[in-house]
């Protein structure tokens, strides 16, 4: 093999070198980013200013304020940013989720978003539930992991795994050649309004008893108790006659 050793060779051998190394460098970029290494699992966020905020810390490591509001997604992540539940912020949020739930003394309420995923990141032989939302009404010192616990069935091990039985098995499950969760926005099943105090089922059964809670049966009470009276005068009146 030949070996250059004039200036102007060596000039002209630079800039094609450089050239070689720069193609290489961006074929090596492309296939690792074609070859992306993702993580599917349960993604925690927390709701600052109307916003996702991906968490820094596990749930059991952070304690929400009253008012605050906590968001799960399940699904194929490739960045350290996490993937955001599809619920529209605008629409759900704390007073939205919250507004039949009540919180007693020492408590504190906390509405919670759960997006189960997509089909296409739903394990062999499983489907996702429907995404919705809670209202967890806690002591004012309960952290994330309780609060979730309130609201839905939790697998752990040693962080959350599964929430309401899905996925079923498996935490964090290693995906190569992974492809970036996505979704639109889709709606949230919202929490049952809390039930009235007292019972109101029977309001319509007054109508069907005449308009009264009692019946006729007071009526007719004082019609024997009138006919008893009269009948009284009358015996006492005929044994004066005698």
């Amino acid at each position: 093999m030949a070996v250059i050793t004039h200036p102007a060779g060596r000039r002209l051998l630079a800039p094609l070198f450089a050239a070689l190394l720069a193609a290489l460098m961006v074929g090596l970029s492309a296939g690792a980013a074609n070859a992306a290494t993702g993580y599917r699992y349960w993604n925690y966020f927390h709701v600052q200013q109307g916003q996702y905020a991906f968490a820094k810390t596990g749930a059991g490591d952070y304690t929400p304020k009253d008012g605050a509001v906590e968001a799960y997604r399940y699904g194929t992540s490739t960045t350290s940013k996490g993937i955001p539940p599809r619920a529209d912020l605008s629409k759900y949020d704390f007073s939205a989720i919250c507004a039949g739930t009540k919180a007693a003394s020492g408590q504190k309420r906390v509405a919670v978003i759960i997006d189960y995923g997509t089909k296409a990141d739903a394990p062999t032989g499983q489907a996702p539930p429907d995404p919705r939302t809670a209202c967890a009404a806690v002591p004012g010192a309960a952290n994330g992991q309780q609060v979730l616990d309130a609201v839905a069935q939790v697998r752990q091990h040693p962080y959350t795994c599964g929430i309401d039985g899905y996925p079923a098995t498996g935490c964090s499950v290693t995906v190569k050649n992974a492809t970036e969760s996505t979704g639109q926005p889709v709606p949230f099943a919202l929490p049952k309004a809390a039930q009235p105090s007292g019972n109101t089922s029977t309001g319509g059964s007054t109508g069907a008893t005449g308009g009264s809670g009692s019946g006729p049966w007071p009526w007719v009470a004082l019609a024997v108790i009138c006919l008893a009276l009269a009948w009284g005068a009358y015996a006492m009146n005929k044994r004066r006659s005698r």
